[in-house]
């Protein structure tokens, strides 16, 4: 993974996953890892926090096995995790106006 530190990390590993650089698997495993262990959180302001959490509550049920989401229900494919990470770059390009 790059060397990036802090929240910066996560806004990097969104925007390379959303442009192409990464898979979703790999987006999914260095975001969980991130946002877990890498990132202090308490240097995220509490809206940064909140957009981050709900990514990581996506990409922690990443599958990509449709008969694994047609029975488990949190389950989330491919597509789920781009419209969430989508979802995350533009509520924080919106904090940052």
């Amino acid at each position: 993974m790059t060397d990036w530190k802090g929240k910066e990390q996560l806004h990097k590993l969104v925007a390379e996953y959303l442009e192409g650089g990464i898979d979703t698997p790999l987006f999914c495993s260095n975001f969980e890892q991130a946002f877990n262990f890498d990132v202090d959180r308490s240097a995220l302001t509490p809206m940064e926090r909140a957009i981050f959490q709900r990514l990581f509550d996506q990409v922690v049920y990443f599958s990509p096995f449709p008969e694994e989401r047609a029975s488990v229900p949190n389950y989330r494919s491919e597509a789920q995790i781009r419209e969430a990470a989508r979802t995350a770059l533009t509520e924080s390009e919106q904090l940052a106006l």
